[in-house]
């Protein structure tokens, strides 16, 4: 009885590992697509003012 149990235990907590592992994965991806898009952000803003300060000079 108590075996069944720890043998029951430790099959939900390796699906449970298995899906922790899964959503670490996207977490990780999702987190790469963020810091490419703060990147991307900061130089179009810096662009946007470059063009604001050289539009005055013309």
């Amino acid at each position: 009885m108590i075996e069944e149990l720890y043998a029951e235990i430790d099959n939900w907590r390796s699906d449970y590992i298995h899906l922790a592992q899964e959503l670490g994965q996207i977490i990780n991806e999702q987190q790469d697509i963020i810091l490419k898009l703060q990147k991307e952000n900061r130089r179009l803003k810096r662009e946007n003012w470059n063009l604001k300060k050289t539009k005055g000079r013309r």
